[in-house]
């Protein structure tokens, strides 16, 4: 184990000098981090073991899940809570150990866990975010998908905090979701855009932690909230009751967001959101002023040439915000 750990320590040792020394910027150290990570070539060896370790890990939830299944129906509310809490806690306590122990957990942030360990044990933590939800369902009969949702999200966001992996940041965007959807829909005599406007403003919560250097990876969270307020600009078409207007024009009100921040972030995921978003509101604009005079082709063809459109600038946006490449002589 500590031939392992001399190199990511060494590592560690001369990034955290350079930002002593002021050379690099705490962001743009975990940038470099982040970027000799994925770099790194992996030993055969190695992805082996993370995908024995993966077979075996859903071997056991299956056999589990086969074995309790069989009696699910004669056990007691009582007892099935218990079982559900009991997985959680071995979830949880396997992911601990997985990346070493509570110590290594706690400098996870400094990138003390290698990467084949912080994966599976992302993978645990966000099992045992599930498996918490779901005793929680079970043990309640009201506000059960608000409490449930709530309760995943917080182990959830708790494992993510010890030890922040790509899976731990989805599975918290998932939750949040769910959570804040159940949450509006308790709201009595809710106004009718109140879903989209509560998907929107998580989509700025999320943006503003990935943006405050809280979420990593970086791009990863900053996709996330735009994903999130994106689908929330869209539900007036989708979830009825809603004027239609209210559904393009916070689509574009969006879509403008992740073009402004990408002017400050160099995130290609927010210039993507951009495009995407400003595609489907103008078509949908359009749709909606002319009452449905335009045809399916009609419309699919300026879905495209707008898509074109969009790309372009998005492209010549991406040019002026990359440092140009040396010409060769």
């Amino acid at each position: 184990m500590a031939g392992d750990a001399g190199p990511d320590d060494a590592r560690e040792e001369a990034l955290r000098g350079l930002v002593e020394q002021g050379v690099l910027s705490g962001a743009q150290a975990a940038a470099v981090r982040e970027a000799l990570d994925a770099a790194e070539p992996e030993r055969s060896g190695v992805r082996w073991i993370e995908v024995v370790g993966y077979l075996g890990g859903g071997l056991v939830l299956a056999g589990a899940v086969v074995l309790v299944g069989a009696s699910w129906d004669e056990l007691t509310r009582t007892l099935k809570v218990v079982l559900l809490a009991a997985v959680t806690a071995a979830a949880i306590a396997a992911g601990v150990l997985t990346a070493g122990g509570v110590r290594d957990v706690a400098g996870s942030r400094r990138h003390r866990v290698p990467a084949v360990r912080r994966r599976i044990a992302g993978a645990l933590f966000a099992l045992a975010a599930a498996t918490a939800a779901f005793a929680v369902g079970v043990a309640l009969d009201d506000h059960t998908v608000l409490a449930s949702a709530a309760t995943g999200l917080l182990v959830a966001a708790l494992g993510y905090a010890a030890l922040p992996t790509v899976l731990g940041l989805l599975t918290c965007a998932v939750l949040s979701v769910i959570a804040v959807l159940a949450a509006v829909e308790k709201i009595p005599d809710e106004p009718e855009p109140a879903w989209a406007l509560a998907l929107i403003a998580l989509g700025l919560v999320w943006g503003a932690l990935a943006v405050a250097g809280l979420l990593a990876p970086r791009a990863l969270g900053l996709g996330a909230g735009a994903t999130i307020a994106l689908l929330g600009a869209q539900q007036p078409f989708y979830g009825g009751g809603v004027d239609v207007a209210w559904g393009y024009t916070l689509t574009l009100a969006v879509a403008v967001g992740c073009l402004v921040l990408y002017q400050r972030e160099r995130a290609w995921v927010l210039l993507v959101a951009g495009v995407a978003g400003v595609t489907l509101a103008v078509p949908e604009a359009v749709w909606d002023w002319t009452d449905g005079a335009i045809g399916g082709a009609a419309a699919l063809l300026l879905a495209g040439a707008i898509l074109i459109l969009a790309s372009g600038i998005g492209v010549r946006a991406h040019r002026r915000r990359s440092p140009e490449a040396p010409r060769r002589s």
